[in-house]
């Protein structure tokens, strides 16, 4: 069975994450989490077609959302 997600990656620099991102816009609750061991292949064309144009696609083992993955370009910042 398929789910969908709309997913927004943001990068920052830096050794840890800031104390009270509870308190952030949008940030509904943080909680500390187990280690995970994860495993995921990728896959494009030989030339490279996927990345190109913005998608990626993996196979993941490991974690409670093992499986494939499509992620699909959306916005700058979401996929």
């Amino acid at each position: 069975m398929a789910t969908e997600h709309k997913e927004t990656e943001r990068k920052y620099v830096g050794l840890a994450l800031p104390a009270g991102l509870e308190e952030l816009p949008g940030v509904a609750a943080t909680r500390n989490a187990e280690p995970q061991d994860l495993d995921a292949l990728y896959y494009d064309t030989p030339d490279l077609r996927l990345l190109r144009r913005g998608i990626t696609l993996r196979r993941r083992s490991g974690g409670g959302d093992a499986g494939w993955h499509v992620k699909l370009p959306l916005a700058a910042d979401a996929r």
